[in-house]
């Protein structure tokens, strides 16, 4: 179950979306496949996660994920809706809560959405960015737990260059907190986030409270279909 919460931290941390009517700052163009690799705290590869983009309006956006393990096996998957207004680009956590816990058996649940995660159009340093958060009752067999996700303090901390195996991107970087909390966890996350224009994520740092690295995503290809 452990691992369930962290692909679903990774994907609030990860998702992508754009248009006239959204924020530049994720990519948007139908047909583009986005590849990020994850690494664990030792630097090994843990897993990939594949996005296509399907469909793209001026209210949103719909795509498809694939995550795998190291070995490239298939792991779960799904699809993405988001939303966009007023220059601000929306992902609803519970999307991607349903998607992935609807890949194991004998578990039931219900999601009661939150404020949804958000990236406006005018990225500039110092800004910050609205909190987003969600709440999931499970019920597997003899457990019944009750876990909510709070991701908050999203700032706009400063603009760097970096450079990925996809390429080399002018980024905004952007530092938040990511809280889960429930009857058998509580964890809070320090996550880092580098977006830049009309791709969205190419890199991603999570660290423990005490500072130490816990994993990291990187954009390892990008192309357009």
């Amino acid at each position: 179950m452990k691992n369930v919460f962290v692909i679903i931290c990774l994907f609030l941390c990860t998702a992508v979306v754009a248009q006239n009517n959204c924020s530049q700052y994720y990519a948007t163009k139908p047909g583009r496949q986005l590849i990020h690799k994850v690494f664990d705290k030792r630097d090994n590869h843990s897993h990939t996660t594949e996005y296509n983009i399907e469909y793209t309006s001026s209210s949103g956006i719909t795509m498809n994920f694939t995550l795998s393990d190291e070995d490239g096996e298939h792991i779960t998957g799904g699809v993405l809706e988001l939303g966009c207004s007023n220059g601000t680009t929306y992902l609803a956590p519970e999307s991607i809560m349903t998607d992935l816990l609807s890949q194991y058996e004998n578990i039931d649940y219900t999601i009661i959405a939150g404020d949804r995660l958000a990236i406006p159009n005018d990225l500039h340093i110092g800004l910050e960015l609205p909190d987003a958060s969600a709440s999931i009752r499970i019920d597997a067999q003899i457990l019944t737990a009750n876990y909510d996700i709070d991701i908050s303090d999203r700032k706009v901390v400063r603009r760097e260059e970096v450079v990925t195996p996809a390429g080399t991107y002018d980024c905004y970087v952007i530092t938040y907190k990511n809280r889960l909390s429930g009857r058998l966890v509580s964890k809070t996350y320090e996550c880092t986030d580098w977006i830049a224009k009309d791709i969205g994520t190419v890199k991603q740092e999570t660290y423990k409270q005490n500072g130490r690295l816990m994993s990291r995503s990187v954009l390892n290809d990008m192309s357009d279909l």
